[in-house]
């Protein structure tokens, strides 16, 4: 009984240790983006999964998660979590369901949808003022990829 109280405080300790999951850096310039296989080179619109198993995949832009997600690159179930970069803020990366998202043709992405992430609401509409365009959640971003990729898309499967 003794050992067992000694045991106790070590069980709680373990237990409540439990760390959110945090994304793991890119290497800018050196990275492949898995979805387009593109080099990872612009802060500003990179992304990151990582699977509950701890494998991390990087992407060079917003649209190449989405399509990632889309085409079953991992299945929904096995998602650990997923980031954005904060446009507003490059190089800080954001939770997906925390993202706030803009697209428009006046912020050009890399693989040419143009979809930009903020961490905050006033950072969102300054971009908005600054570029116009349109504001979107994460699952309209998964729709509008869906819907203006469908040929790339239906061709990964």
């Amino acid at each position: 009984m003794r050992s067992l109280l000694l045991l106790l405080p070590l069980l709680l300790l373990l237990v409540s240790c439990e760390t959110k999951p945090t994304p793991e850096p890119i290497n800018y310039g050196k990275d492949a983006c898995a979805f387009c296989r593109m080099i990872i080179a612009d802060a500003g619109f990179a992304g990151e999964l990582k699977t509950k198993k701890g494998k991390v995949y990087k992407f060079d832009s917003i649209e190449c998660l989405a399509g990632f997600i889309l085409s079953g690159g991992v299945g929904k179930e096995d998602i650990l979590a997923m980031w954005v970069s904060d446009f507003a803020h490059k190089g800080k990366f954001i939770r997906v369901e925390d993202a706030k998202f803009l697209v428009s043709d006046r912020i050009r992405s890399p693989m040419g949808l143009n979809i930009s992430a903020y961490s905050s609401e006033e950072d969102l509409k300054e971009a908005f003022r600054n570029f116009g365009g349109r504001i979107m959640s994460w699952k309209e971003v998964l729709n509008y990829v869906n819907e203006k990729w469908k040929d790339r898309l239906s061709s990964r499967h």
